[in-house]
């Protein structure tokens, strides 16, 4: 490693380069540059000149000014970091595009700023769906894994996923709406409990997220020559490259929750969580996800496992060249998002999180909107009592309708039930059997206030749906059910008023009885007397009535009134006690 400060910013498609070093840049000038990485975040950069020419700051707002919005947008930015008497260590930190470019009153009045994000992390940030207003990025797959999810969703703003797919992950249908490609592909980790890693213009989403990215067998440590670099100076190591940076500072820290707050249904949380934040002398290859080892007492097995969670790579002619961060224990069977959560530094963004996990909890304990299942009902008061209560996972979101219900959340007694029309002594009345799984609305989050708002087929257990066709308008009502209380399910014959989509209708009744006229109807609110089994009737408010019987013989009882057949000009007329035909 060298002591003599090195940087050179290239601006390729400028074909411009601005350095302290007269070798190696068109441009000489001094500068202060932050580079920052960190799990789950995008990767961004902070580019102060002290005294850039009129003419090179004018170049750069003009052809920032050119650009167009997008991933195609910005300009390319390379910044490279190191030593100048050590030219194998001149690496380039990140590789980006600069999205703004201000005055900077700290070196007034030729200072300028210059500020963006690394190639990956831009193309995210910058792409959404084309035409969209406002713009919005949106994704919906039938059969996906969290990792394919994520490919496609990089794959839209032209960035390749590297790293293995969780093994044995659930395929399940995942959609999302967000600002953009970075909002869909943080979305889909916050749910699933993946970690994203966007740095070297690459993409990684897993549960055990590492850089570089894991392979499919194990790395070993080289134990002796780590024991030598450890053991010689207080050092920073990457066991997986051999990387050593010599420490400046170190901090260890046992740590509590800072971060999001876990949902009603996620792991408990640890007791604790060990981390250590640090300062080394500047080593440019140094990026998040790194696997590392101290050398300090406690913390120098490489077996033990720290990654890096946070990193910023900081220069300046005064300050020197150095990378600080933090780095958490990790855990190879997973879990790392909710250390990392814990263990991320207070920040506005973290608080911010914090805010919105706290949302997230109370959602969860309380949603807008759940589902139950039918304990008991009463028909005239149109109210049902619910249980509730859901156990989901990681591949099913609740409510659901793959997952049981559990009973476990207290019961809600004698709710109103929704109807598509519902007035005084009128309205809509559909059956409700124990053991149905309903829709639950809670008004303004309240269990006390809910709402039974429909029904679903749930798949556990698992319920058969009518063999329905395209088209369809079909009630479909069970005349029996199974034994068992609250296990009972329809049996037996069915009966039916289905319309098709071309508009035949069809009737299937165990019995008919059809009134006519208004005499013959029953007052608002009482319910109407249902007739005979295996009969048909057709009743007017005059007295007549046509029937066919349990043994299909027809009546036509015309009362005090004439009956008449006519067909083929031949009329029968039956009244009075006489036949006549003419």
């Amino acid at each position: 490693m060298g002591v003599i400060l090195w940087y050179a910013i290239d601006f390729p498609s400028l074909r411009l380069k601005v350095s302290n070093d007269v070798r190696s840049g068109s441009v000489l000038a001094d500068a202060e540059i932050v580079v920052k990485y960190e799990i789950g975040e995008p990767g961004k950069f902070d580019i102060t000149f002290a005294d850039l020419p009129l003419d090179l700051h004018q170049k750069l707002t003009g052809a920032l000014g050119e650009k167009k919005a997008g991933p195609e947008g910005g300009i390319d930015v390379d910044i490279h970091l190191g030593y100048l008497d050590d030219p194998s260590g001149r690496e380039v930190v990140l590789s980006g595009r600069v999205d703004a470019i201000r005055s900077a009153t700290r070196y007034p009045p030729l200072a300028i700023r210059l500020t963006g994000y690394e190639e990956a992390a831009y193309r995210l940030l910058a792409h959404t769906d084309p035409g969209s207003d406002p713009p919005r990025a949106r994704f919906s797959l039938p059969e996906t894994t969290p990792h394919d999810a994520a490919k496609h969703i990089a794959g839209l703003a032209g960035v390749d996923v590297v790293g293995l797919p969780e093994p044995c992950a659930y395929l399940r249908e995942i959609t999302k709406t967000g600002k953009n490609a970075f909002a869909l592909l943080r979305a889909v980790a916050d749910q699933y409990a993946y970690e994203i890693l966007v740095q070297d213009g690459t993409v990684q989403c897993g549960k055990t997220v590492v850089h570089p990215p894991a392979g499919r067998f194990p790395h070993i440590p080289p134990v002796a020559a780590l024991a030598a670099a450890i053991g010689g100076e207080e050092c920073l190591v990457v066991p997986r490259t051999m990387t050593i940076a010599r420490l400046a500072e170190f901090r260890p820290a046992q740590l509590g929750t800072v971060g999001r707050q876990p949902l009603e249904t996620d792991p408990k949380d640890p007791a604790k969580v060990e981390a250590f934040d640090f300062t080394v002398l500047g080593v440019p290859s140094l990026r998040a996800g790194m696997m590392v080892a101290a050398g300090v007492e406690g913390y120098a097995n490489p077996f033990r496992g720290f990654r890096i969670l946070q990193l910023a790579h900081t220069f300046s002619p005064r300050g020197g060249y150095t990378c600080g961060g933090r780095a958490v224990e990790f855990d190879m069977e997973g879990g790392n998002h909710r250390l990392s959560d814990l263990a991320r530094k207070a920040t506005a963004h973290s608080i911010a999180d914090l805010i919105s996990g706290k949302a997230q909890e109370q959602a969860a304990v309380n949603p807008s909107v759940d589902v139950g299942v039918i304990d008991r009902a009463q028909p005239d008061r149109r109210v049902a009592t619910v249980l509730s209560g859901q156990r989901p996972n990681e591949a099913m979101a609740s409510p659901s309708v793959d997952l049981p219900i559990t009973g476990g959340d207290p019961t809600r007694r004698d709710k109103p039930l929704a109807s598509p029309f519902a007035w005084h002594k009128v309205g809509l009345s559909v059956p409700v059997y124990e053991g149905m799984r309903a829709l639950l609305n809670q008004v303004r989050d309240n269990t006390d206030d809910t709402v039974v708002a429909g029904f679903l087929w749930p798949n556990d257990p698992k319920t058969d749906r009518p063999k329905s066709h395209e088209g369809d308008w079909w009630l479909c009502l069970p005349t029996g059910l199974t034994s068992g209380a609250g296990t009972a399910l329809p049996t037996g014959k069915g009966v039916n008023d289905l319309i098709a989509a071309d508009g035949r209708r069809v009737v299937e009744a165990i019995g008919l009885k059809v009134a006519i006229g208004t005499a013959a109807c029953t007052e608002v609110g009482e319910r109407p007397q249902e007739g005979d089994a295996e009969v048909f009737l057709l009743t007017h408010k005059s007295g007549t009535t046509v029937k066919i019987d349990a043994d299909g013989n027809v009546t036509v009882d015309g009362g005090s009134h004439d009956v008449v057949l006519t067909s083929g000009g031949v009329t029968v007329t039956i009244g009075k006690g006489k036949v006549a035909i003419s």
